[in-house]
C-alpha cells in the first residue's frame, strides 16, 4: 500500500468540535470521539471510531539530543523507511509550533504515519506526536490544530483531564502509580513523606444499591496497614463518607508515635469520598503521610478535583 492509498478514502472531521484532554502535564485539544487508548507515563495513544489516529511521547528530561536524533532512536525498529525533514510534513505543521525546535518525520511502513517532535525552547520538554492516516484529516488540517493546541507547561489549565475527570495534585507530588479499568480509575501521586491518590467509580446508583456511602466506602477504599472507619458527612452539598485516623496519644505513645514516623512506619490518613449526582459517579480523595493532613490543603485537594 502506498502512501497516498493509505490517506484516501476518510471523511474529514477538520470541523468537529475539539475538546481538551491533559495527562501528567502536557496539554492538549483533541477532535470530540478521539479517546485514549493507551496510556504511559509520559505516553498517550489515541483512537477514533476508525481506528488509531494519534501517538504523543513527551520527555522533560531529553539528554540533549535533538529532535531528529530522537526520531531516528525512536523509531529505528520501524519496518519501513523512515524520512526525517522539513520536506516530510506539510508547512503548516511545522509553523504550528512557535518557540520550538521541531523537525518532521515520515515512516513508510504499515501503519503509515508521519509526524513532528519539538523540543520547547522555554521548559526543555520534547515532544514527539505521530498522525496516523485517520487523524490527519483533509490535507492535514486537523493534525495542524492538534499540534498547535499543544502546551508543555504554563498554567493554562490542569495537568489531568481526560475520561471525564479533572485535578491538579499540589506542587511537589509526582505521578507514581494509575489504574483505569471499567468502573473505577485511580491516580497516585507521591511527594516527601506523603501519598494522594484520587479515585473514580462508577455508575454510583449501581454501586450503592440504596446503601450507605460509610459502608461502601469501607470495602472499597483502604489503605495497606492502615485502619479506617468512615463515617456519614455531608462535604459542598453532597452525600460524602469521612475517615481519618486517630492522633497519637499524649506521654508515651507520642515518644513511640515520634519514633514510628522516624523510620516511616506509623502513617496519618485522611479520606473523603462524595457523590456526585449529576454525573452518577463517586469521586475519592486518599491522603496519606507521616504527619495528619492540613486540614485546609485536603479539602482544596477535594474542591479542585472535577468528575463529570
Amino acid at each position: 500500500m502506498i502512501r497516498a492509498e493509505a490517506r484516501s478514502g476518510r471523511a474529514s472531521r477538520a470541523g468537529a468540535a475539539f475538546l481538551p484532554l491533559a495527562w501528567n502535564g502536557l496539554r492538549l485539544a483533541v477532535p470530540e470521539g478521539w479517546e485514549p487508548a493507551r496510556l504511559g507515563r509520559d505516553y498517550l495513544g489515541l483512537e477514533s471510531p476508525d481506528g488509531p489516529v494519534m501517538e504523543i511521547r513527551f520527555t522533560r528530561r531529553p539528554e540533549r539530543l535533538a529532535p531528529q536524533e530522537v526520531v531516528r532512536r525512536m523509531l529505528k525498529k520501524s519496518p519501513g523507511e523512515v524520512a526525517v525533514g522539513p520536506e516530510t510534513v506539510p508547512r503548516d505543521w511545522l509553523s504550528a509550533m512557535p518557540g520550538r525546535d521541531s523537525v518532521g518525520f515520515d515512516c513508510g511502513g504499515l501503519p503509515v504515519s508521519r509526524g513532528v517532535a519539538s523540543l520547547c525552547r522555554t521548559c526543555g520538554t520534547l515532544v514527539v506526536a505521530r498522525f496516523f492516516p485517520a487523524g490527519e484529516g483533509d490535507g492535514g488540517a486537523m493534525a495542524r490544530e492538534v499540534l498547535a493546541s499543544i502546551r508543555d507547561h504554563g498554567r493554562d489549565g490542569p495537568p489531568f483531564e481526560l475520561y471525564g475527570i479533572r485535578l491538579e495534585p499540589p506542587q511537589g507530588m509526582g505521578l507514581t502509580r494509575f489504574s483505569f479499568k471499567p468502573g473505577r480509575f485511580d491516580l497516585e501521586f507521591s511527594g516527601p513523606g506523603r501519598t494522594l491518590g484520587y479515585s473514580r467509580l462508577a455508575p454510583a446508583d449501581v454501586l450503592l444499591a440504596g446503601g450507605d456511602l460509610a459502608a461502601f466506602a469501607g470495602k472499597h477504599l483502604s489503605i495497606p496497614g492502615v485502619k479506617l472507619e468512615f463515617a456519614p458527612a455531608r462535604w459542598r452539598l453532597r452525600e460524602a463518607a469521612l475517615a481519618v485516623t486517630d492522633p497519637p496519644a499524649r506521654g508515651v505513645d507520642m515518644a513511640v508515635d515520634g519514633v514510628m514516623r522516624f523510620f516511616r512506619r506509623r502513617r496519618q490518613a485522611r479520606v473523603l469520598v462524595w457523590r456526585e449526582e449529576a454525573a452518577n459517579k463517586l469521586a475519592a480523595v486518599v491522603w496519606c503521610g507521616v504527619v495528619p493532613a492540613d486540614v485546609g490543603e485536603f479539602e482544596k485537594v477535594c474542591a479542585g478535583y472535577g468528575v463529570f
